[in-house]
């Protein structure tokens, strides 16, 4: 399996995992599914089965290839070969899920603060996700910390096994749910309080 390291991926292996994500995220009949990092479709065809539609945005060209081959028969499909954080089209979506790569946790959460959707069901590190629900008298409270709690009620779901990846990472995961607050905020605004902290 060729991997891309400056992309950070970690696939997620472990059907049981999948299984336990997609069952948390509730998603319904009428829902539109919007996926971050198809990678090799290990929750994306599941995802098809269960909602109204799904965009699935995968970086990795050569990956987005051999799923794009795999994908035909599921015409509720959009498979899209772009950064979705970069990504300049209207994107409507009611769940976002997602296993974000490390290195773009805070970006992506960022990303999701200036989005309207009804939840989001991510994979992340495990000390990342502490550091979303810090309270201010703590040391890791951050700029990312207040711009989370603004915006969303954050819950944790469960810890995931490194085993569950492959590569295995060194650190270890969560799973958590964000419900938005309804009070999506700027880039700008958001710039302006990672500058303060």
């Amino acid at each position: 399996m060729n991997l891309n390291r400056q992309l950070g991926q970690n696939y997620l292996i472990s059907k049981k995992i999948v299984t336990k994500i997609i069952e948390n995220s509730e998603i319904k009949p009428d829902e539109t599914v919007c996926e971050m990092g198809s990678g090799k479709g290990a929750m994306t065809f599941d995802l098809c089965k269960i909602a109204k539609s799904v965009k699935s945005f995968e970086l990795d060209k050569k990956l987005y290839e051999k799923l794009f081959k795999k994908s035909i028969k599921y015409k509720n499909l959009e498979l899209i070969n772009k950064d979705i954080l970069k990504y300049e089209k209207p994107l409507a979506f009611d769940v976002f899920v997602s296993n974000i790569p490390y290195s773009r946790s805070r970006d992506t959460i960022s990303w999701l603060a200036t989005k309207k959707f009804n939840r989001a069901l991510i994979m992340v590190q495990k000390e990342f996700a502490e550091k979303l629900r810090a309270s201010k008298t703590e040391t890791n409270y951050k700029a990312i910390s207040a711009i989370s709690q603004y915006c969303f009620d954050i819950h944790k779901l469960f810890e995931v096994e490194k085993d569950a990846f492959f590569p295995r990472p060194k650190v270890e995961s969560e799973a958590i749910k964000l419900t938005p607050k309804n009070l999506t905020i700027t880039m700008n605004l958001i710039s302006l309080i990672h500058y303060i902290f």
